[in-house]
């Protein structure tokens, strides 16, 4: 086996470094979904024949509470507590938000499932909830539009 001349050492350290350099520098968990953000989507409440609760121009707001974990502060509705796996979250079941169900008023939908999945300046959004015996569902987009608790 020949063995490798001093400068091609050098380089292939310096390859070695910048790729770990490269990959501290990235953000991982929580540090994705942080950021200032607009919803646009609705919930559907699915039952009684109610119209869906249009969410557009809510604005949210996500802030880490450490490596894995942030909140979620959807301006007016509930603030929930969600653990990322790297680009994907997973909202805790069991929280609630207050929405505008037409003809009830405002009531707690109880979060069964609500996943967001990042990518660059956009979270995509799955809920599925619980309330007076309907089971709310919605999907819908987050667009960037600053850094967590401004509104660039």
């Amino acid at each position: 086996m020949r063995r490798m001349k001093p400068g091609w050492r050098k380089v292939g350290l310096a390859a070695v470094l910048a790729i770990g350099l490269a990959a501290c520098n990235e953000k991982t968990g929580a540090d994705n979904f942080v950021g200032t953000w607009v919803y646009a989507g609705m919930i559907n409440p699915n039952c009684m024949g109610i119209a869906p609760i249009d969410l557009t121009g809510a604005r949210t707001v996500i802030t880490a509470t450490d490596a894995s974990h942030f909140k979620v502060d959807l301006q007016g509705y509930c603030t929930l507590n969600f653990e990322a796996d790297a680009f994907t979250a997973t909202a805790a079941s069991g929280q609630s938000c207050a929405l505008p169900i037409p003809g009830f008023g405002t009531l707690a939908v109880m979060v069964t499932e609500w996943t967001l999945m990042v990518s660059g300046d956009t979270i995509s959004s799955s809920f599925t909830g619980g309330a007076i015996g309907c089971v709310p569902t919605g999907t819908g987009t987050l667009t960037r539009v600053g850094d967590a608790g401004t509104t660039d």
